[in-house]
């Protein structure tokens, strides 16, 4: 019989816990071994002394929480309200709680009706999502920039001001009586040459 050993916040496999007692087998020093795989002696230890006493290499527990099984009458009603009314496993789920004061969670029913071939996998959902933001690979490749008007010492007057997307520096400005795309021109060449 195998001794279970909880798992922690490394991510080792159980080849790694192997090669940790083989590493101790060989007369290596646990400091080193614990090093090398960024855990604690304490942890080095917690592998060694099952394998000590047992002769068995210890193997890690499935992390997270054990799936439920489903049960035959719910399976039962689940494929009944689906065959009567045709819909998705959220509307599934408010459809059973509301007719028979059941709750099925929608997740449970979207796996009775995968088992039984009667909904498709999105393939979509199942993806990993890309959060990526897209970046510019030097700067001023792209820049906003904007007029404002305001009152200096009594008159109107415009400013306009240009701003480098990718470090959000105002990389040039300038203080015009109009907002004329001749002056925003002047001001934008001026933010080239610098």
């Amino acid at each position: 019989m195998t001794s279970d050993v909880n798992t922690d916040l490394s991510n080792l496999s159980n080849g790694d816990i192997q090669r940790i007692i083989q590493q101790c087998v060989n007369d290596k020093p646990v400091v080193e071994i614990a090093r090398y795989f960024q855990i604690t002696r304490q942890r080095v230890y917690q592998f060694i002394n099952p394998f000590r006493e047992s002769g068995e290499y210890p193997v890690l527990r499935q992390s997270g929480r054990k799936p439920h099984a489903i049960d035959d009458r719910a399976e039962e009603l689940i494929l009944a309200t689906y065959q009567s009314n045709n819909i998705g496993p959220i509307h599934l789920e408010k459809k059973i709680e509301e007719t028979h004061g059941i709750h099925i969670p929608h997740n449970r029913i979207y796996r009775v009706l995968l088992n039984h071939g009667l909904v498709e996998i999105n393939m979509k959902k199942r993806q990993q999502r890309k959060y990526v933001r897209y970046e510019h690979t030097h700067s001023m490749s792209m820049g906003q920039g904007d007029w404002k008007e305001f009152e200096l010492k009594g008159s109107k007057k415009w400013l306009i001001a240009f701003m480098d997307d990718s470090s959000r520096l105002i990389t040039c400005y300038g203080v015009f009586d109009s907002p004329t795309t001749e002056n925003t021109l002047t001001v934008l060449n001026q933010g080239f040459q610098m």
